[in-house]
């Protein structure tokens, strides 16, 4: 990785460090992410509670599949207030903990949702028999449901939204090629960084830094690919030129994160992590690999590449390096300035590549 000589009070000697003013991603908010995916888990969970109520009654009915249906949705709404109110903000205890605490969570909503229901809305024909089938029913399926839910969840955090996916359809099984922007990004000065407040301590750093920038890299539509040591590898589909520059604005976006966190950073740790990013688009071969720990991989030239630009940030003292190729399939707005720095034969490349530092002047 790069290693630069930046103070504790976060100013790199290469004097490159510039902070935007504004924030430049054009993609949905939080909010609007966090709607898809309760648009998606609601309807789920109505016509599951419809089918619950279905096989406890042992028949379709009207009146089961509008009382399964109203207590799927207020279940699931509950859950997902609860896992957007607190349960996700408890994503720094472990697995095991977040797991079983989640599982109780939604065990408690569900049988909240149907003792509500039994006291009032109960109906004439029903018995404290019936009541007891059903709770007893409701507890064994919920703890289940809650279960495979809050594992699926938290694997889902783990491997990344669109990795299980991935494979669970086998998209990858068989290994194809796309084109792909890939951007590797590293903290400057990380190894002095280290010596200065210990291993231990550094590895807290990190962590905190990558907690402190995923829902920018989310909301970019970025995937996170791989940590390794101080550096992140994300990527993104190539798509339309307005689309592929949120590669860009999430750079910035980055620096603007960290530099509203800096007093934490200095209480705690007595640096600031400032980052260099190099950014390279191409085509790589995308592919399942590995046995017992599989991983869903990038094999290519192009990944060779960006980690080569990414490395030749310090000598040409910009923050962010993008090459010639990527630059044809972006369209920047006004306030990006590019500073053309032509040809540069990278390390261990052949031919000469161009490439463009790029500064936001908003």
């Amino acid at each position: 990785m790069n290693q630069g000589t930046a103070e504790s009070t976060g100013n790199d000697r290469d004097g490159i460090m510039k902070t935007p003013s504004s924030i430049h991603i054009k993609t949905p908010s939080s909010l609007m992410k966090d709607i898809r995916i309760i648009i998606a888990f609601v309807p789920i969970s109505i016509f599951f509670g419809a089918t619950m109520a279905s096989i406890i009654k042992g028949g379709v009915s009207l009146q089961a599949l509008i009382n399964g249906g109203a207590m799927g949705f207020f279940i699931s709404s509950f859950c997902v207030i609860g896992h957007y109110t607190f349960l996700h903000r408890l994503r720094y205890i472990p697995f095991s903990a977040h797991l079983l605490l989640s599982t109780a969570y939604y065990t408690f909503v569900a049988l909240a949702v149907l003792a509500a229901r039994i006291i009032f809305f109960r109906y004439p024909h029903e018995t404290l028999a019936g009541w007891t089938r059903d709770l007893t029913a409701t507890v064994l399926l919920t703890m289940v449901l809650s279960f495979i839910t809050a594992f699926v969840l938290m694997l889902r955090r783990m491997l990344g939204p669109n990795i299980l996916m991935d494979f669970f359809t086998g998209r990858y099984h068989v290994p194809v090629e796309e084109e792909r922007i890939f951007m590797f990004l590293d903290i400057i000065s990380s190894t002095m960084i280290a010596e200065k407040i210990g291993n231990l301590n550094f590895h807290v750093f990190l962590n905190e830094f990558y907690y402190d920038i995923t829902d920018a890299i989310l909301l970019a539509k970025g995937e996170i690919y791989k940590y390794v040591g101080d550096e992140v590898i994300i990527c993104w589909k190539t798509s339309d030129k307005i689309s592929n520059r949120r590669c860009i604005e999430l750079f910035f976006e980055i620096i603007k994160i960290i530099d509203s966190k800096k007093r934490k950073y200095l209480d705690r740790f007595g640096f600031i992590p400032y980052c260099r990013a190099g950014i390279h688009c191409g085509p790589v071969i995308v592919g399942e690999m590995g046995d017992y720990k599989q991983e869903i991989s990038f094999l290519g030239d192009t990944v060779n590449t960006t980690a080569r630009i990414q490395e030749a940030c310090k000598e040409y003292k910009t923050n962010l390096l993008v090459s010639s190729e990527l630059l044809t399939r972006v369209d920047l707005p006004s306030d990006y300035k590019i500073n053309k720095f032509g040809d540069t034969l990278l390390k261990g490349k052949e031919k000469p590549m161009a490439l463009s530092g790029i500064e936001d002047q908003s």
